[in-house]
């Protein structure tokens, strides 16, 4: 006998992909499994194409300015501020495969919301990744950076990654919001995806 199906928690249905425009039917497709979010950003006939060639630069290290570990710093540090567990749950296993130590990633939860005090005192962070961090840390909490961080960071970030990582922000605050507002479900677990991860996730070319 068959598992009952699951219960959907998402507040909205997700969109079918045969019921779908072609253009978003076809961004959807693009991968060989099945992703939750992008079931749910297609509803967004027009912005959601457009999006997802902004989210594909991040995972082409010939397109992306971040060195990779870094562009996932700035993703996780949104998931655990915000407590965003569907990006967190997508994002660990890219940092995870590519040589994120699984202590920084408890330390990137452990240190959320706790204050620059506790950041500076965290060890398994380099100066670079503090200085990113603390630009994270502010802008969820104010939408702004104070001048001494930016220039912080621009003694340790080039002028392009430094806007970058603003760029990345405001793409996976958006993915937090609305993974968390409708209540998106979890994925579940996806035969093959370290592997996977391993070939269509590439590191920075500019390092």
């Amino acid at each position: 006998m068959s598992d009952p199906p699951k219960k959907q928690n998402c507040l909205v249905p997700y969109i079918e992909t045969d019921k779908a425009p072609p253009e978003v039917a076809a961004a959807i497709t693009h991968l060989p499994y099945r992703r939750n979010i992008f079931h749910l950003l297609g509803h967004s006939h027009g912005g959601f194409p457009r999006l997802m060639g902004v989210y594909a630069n991040f995972f082409d290290g010939s397109r992306r300015i971040l060195p990779l570990l870094d562009w996932q710093l700035v993703v996780l540090r949104i998931s655990a501020v915000l407590d965003a567990e569907y990006e967190w749950d997508v994002n660990a296993p890219v940092a995870r495969v590519h040589g994120m130590p699984e202590a920084k990633l408890v330390a990137l939860r452990r240190t959320a919301s706790c204050g620059q005090d506790a950041l500076e005192a965290e060890l398994l962070f380099t100066a670079r990744e503090r200085a990113i961090l603390t630009l994270v840390d502010e802008q969820l909490a104010s939408y702004n950076n104070t001048e001494s961080t930016v220039n912080r960071a621009k003694e340790l970030l080039s002028v392009e990654e430094l806007v970058e990582v603003y760029v990345v922000l405001g793409v996976y605050v958006l993915i937090a919001r609305i993974t968390k507002a409708l209540h998106i479900d979890l994925d579940g677990e996806i035969p093959g995806l370290e592997e996977h991860l391993k070939k269509v996730v590439t590191d920075s070319v500019r390092e």
